[in-house]
């Protein structure tokens, strides 16, 4: 493992922080709902949720570090930028779920490219890439499974929302952003 301790302690923190402010927007907004509530909540989202978000910050900060050329020169500020457009990103999806799939989708995408282009590298792409897959399936099988759902005007891609997948692009490629930054404050 390349991120140390602290780091992954710290990602895995703003992994979890990030979703529950995201999450909450959802819940709130009637976007998802939780069927159970066998585990515990912290705020409107069951404990195994930031978890979940959390540790694929941290993976996909990982697998960023074990991709080739792995940026030197990334900022506390870039950093903090790209989580607020993730997070930002994440918010705007509550509040337009009940628009339209195709333009609400094509707008969480146009973050998506944005995010990308100010904060992203080849090597991101293929942390997005994976997020955007794995983020959504892992979803689309616990909606399934029938932990939690969407409101039926956005749960047109399996039972979950289409933009789904551009905004765990975004969070893959901020999730890369970030194991850079940490791999660079941790060799000076």
């Amino acid at each position: 493992m390349k991120l140390r301790p602290t780091a992954v302690l710290v990602l895995f923190l703003i992994g979890g922080v990030a979703a529950l402010l995201g999450d909450h927007g959802h819940v709130v907004t009637g976007t998802t709902f939780y069927t159970t509530d066998a585990v515990p909540f912290l705020g409107s989202s069951p404990v195994w949720f930031p978890v979940l978000v959390g540790l694929a910050a941290v993976s996909l900060a990982e697998i960023r570090l074990h991709l080739p050329s792995v940026r030197t020169a990334m900022t506390l500020r870039q950093g903090l930028a790209g989580i607020a457009a993730v997070v930002g990103s994440y918010l705007v999806t509550a509040l337009v779920h009940t628009g339209p799939a195709v333009p609400t989708t094509a707008l969480i995408s146009a973050f998506a490219v944005l995010i990308w282009c100010a904060f992203g590298d080849t090597p991101a792409l293929v942390c997005g890439a994976l997020a955007a897959v794995i983020g959504p399936v892992v979803e689309i099988v616990l909606a399934h499974a029938g932990l939690f759902g969407y409101a039926e005007v956005c749960d047109g891609l399996f039972g979950v929302a289409p933009w789904l997948v551009p905004l765990y692009f975004a969070f893959g490629v901020v999730a890369a952003l970030l194991g850079e930054l940490a791999s660079a404050r941790a060799e000076s």
